[in-house]
């Protein structure tokens, strides 16, 4: 533990150095923060889509409560003109709406309308007796505490607030984007702070610093917590404070987004130890920031509309704020596989960060194999395949629940083929990659020996994907293409079977017929589609 924090301590001090001479991260974040909190503070009072449509109005018309309209009173003939002028975008003269055959107009009518139909209801509502049938009404009553056993009580229970009159019709379902842009800003300064991270990692690598501490009597895990545990510690303390400034519960907020936090540094991890130059770092901390923050958002955007919107902890920080409960299952949805690939992480950093991988230049996709040669080749092969399909599960899990998000929400006969092939593309790889590595480096020789670890790999990866799936077995089975992803055969032999048939085309077609890996990819990956098609539909 000392030389931990003797390595944090000495990774505060080159921070500190690196922005001496301009602004420092704290004033980034402030600023950042500062700015995310006067959305925060003016998310009651700004109107979204305010003054979007013009509306021109003669005579006796009714009011409008739409603030999507900017309303001007002029006389007939110049409400005619503006139209045709396209200064306005629809003419109301009494009783009669004027509009264009373009695009603007007609979806300026459209929103007029439904601001109508808004008053009519309301004026429907106000109208009738609250026994009446239209509109239906709901009450709601809060009862007070249940009486102590043995306890007998007098006449009805008392209430602890009055009866809640809801009209269902005039109540729209809550949007969460004000809660997501409020999620947001725990997300940017966490950000912010692990391209810091990786950027101080890669500048000791590039200048070869990162040598010397290599040489040292220290681990590299220790090196590797002890560069991480100063940024880990801010983001921990920037939520906090975020928590504090926004009224919300501290200890809910770091239960919610810690997860998230090991996640982000997990990827960020792994950029500066796979590339060689600045230049590619940058370039893929851009990406890997826009996918993650659009892994984040997206899902959390369909809050209290699909369960499967909690696959971003996002969507935990929208019912915080909304004070809604979630259980335990929605919170181990997305946090578990977080933490498992923060784990995944530390322990393939570990592995990778030695002098003669880090300085090599090869491209990218011998990078990523030889980092799995790394991680399989000091445990022997019958115990690293399987730990390796187990391990590797939360990463294809977290991404199939992403296609399954966008196929519940997006047309199914679009994204069912897709959906699909993607899921077999993934799990094919993560099966078949270690063996075939392992092959390549003449650890593993014989076809039984291929056959052994082909269904050990398919054993592992069962293995973790049915203990996810007690996880989020009530989340993901309402999604139509669930079964052939995650449930079919759960406690049936098929899958396993499957499995195996599947990566054993795969690794023989590559080291015994010697085709090329992505041929051999190709063809495994077709028959799991078959498979998985057969099991949606109900064939198995």
């Amino acid at each position: 533990m000392h030389q931990i924090l003797v390595i944090a301590w000495r990774e505060m001090t080159r921070l500190q150095k690196r922005f001496g001479g301009g602004a420092s991260p704290i004033a980034v974040i402030l600023l950042l923060a500062a700015l995310g909190l006067s959305v925060f503070a003016m998310r009651n009072t700004v109107s979204l889509g305010a003054g979007l449509y013009r509306a021109a109005v003669s005579g006796d018309v009714p009011p409008f409560q739409d603030s999507r309209f900017s309303m001007v009173t002029v006389d007939p003939a110049e409400g005619k003109a503006l139209l045709e002028q396209h200064a306005v975008d629809v003419w109301i003269d009494g009783a009669q709406v004027q509009s264009r055959d373009d695009d603007r107009s007609l979806y300026a009518v459209k929103a007029l309308k439904q601001d109508l139909e808004a008053q009519e209801l309301e004026r429907v509502g106000a109208s009738y007796p609250a026994a009446a049938a239209f509109p239906l009404r709901v009450g709601i009553n809060y009862l007070g505490p249940a009486p102590a056993a043995g306890q007998t009580v007098q006449g009805t229970v008392p209430l602890t607030k009055p009866e809640e009159v809801i009209i269902p019709s005039l109540t729209p379902p809550p949007a969460p984007f004000t809660q997501v842009l409020v999620g947001m800003l725990y997300i940017i300064p966490i950000t912010f702070i692990s391209i810091f991270f990786t950027s101080s990692f890669m500048d000791e690598k590039v200048n070869r610093r990162l040598s010397i501490l290599l040489s040292a009597p220290i681990t590299p895990f220790q090196i590797i917590l002890g560069k991480m545990l100063p940024y880990a510690t801010f983001a921990l303390g920037t939520t906090a404070l975020i928590a504090v400034l926004t009224h919300t519960n501290v200890l809910l907020a770091l239960a919610i987004f810690a997860p998230t936090i090991l996640f982000i540094f997990a990827i960020y991890l792994m950029v500066p130890l796979l590339y060689r130059t600045f230049k590619d770092t940058t370039f893929i901390a851009m990406l890997v920031t826009t996918l993650t923050t659009a892994y984040l958002v997206f899902p959390a955007m369909f809050t209290n509309t699909n369960d499967l919107a909690y696959i971003s902890p996002l969507t935990l920080a929208v019912k915080m704020y909304r004070n809604e409960p979630f259980g335990w299952r929605e919170y181990l949805f997305p946090s578990l596989p977080m933490a498992a690939i923060f784990g995944l992480a530390m322990y393939a950093g570990t592995r990778m960060l030695n002098e003669e991988y880090l300085m090599g230049y090869k491209p990218i996709t011998r990078k990523i194999t030889d980092a799995i040669y790394l991680m399989m080749a000091h445990i022997p092969s019958y115990l690293s395949v399987p730990l390796w399909s187990l391990l590797v599960i939360p990463g294809v899990y977290m991404a199939q629940v992403v296609f399954l998000a966008f196929a519940t929400n997006l047309p199914l006969r679009i994204m069912l083929y897709a959906v699909l092939g993607a899921a077999a593309l993934m799990e094919e790889v993560v099966k078949s990659i270690g063996i075939v590595v392992l092959a390549e480096h003449g650890v593993v020789k014989s076809a039984r020996e291929l056959l052994a670890l082909a269904f050990l790999s398919a054993l592992g990866f069962l293995i973790g994907e049915k203990l996810l799936l007690l996880v989020s077995l009530s989340v993901v089975q309402q999604a139509p293409v669930s079964g052939a992803l995650f449930g079919a055969g759960v406690f049936l032999l098929i899958p396993l079977f499957a499995h195996f048939a599947f990566t054993t085309t795969v690794t023989f077609l590559r080291t015994k017929v010697k085709l090329p890996y992505t041929l051999a990819l190709a063809v495994g990956t077709l028959a799991h589609f078959i498979y998985n098609w057969a099991v949606m539909r109900g064939g198995l």
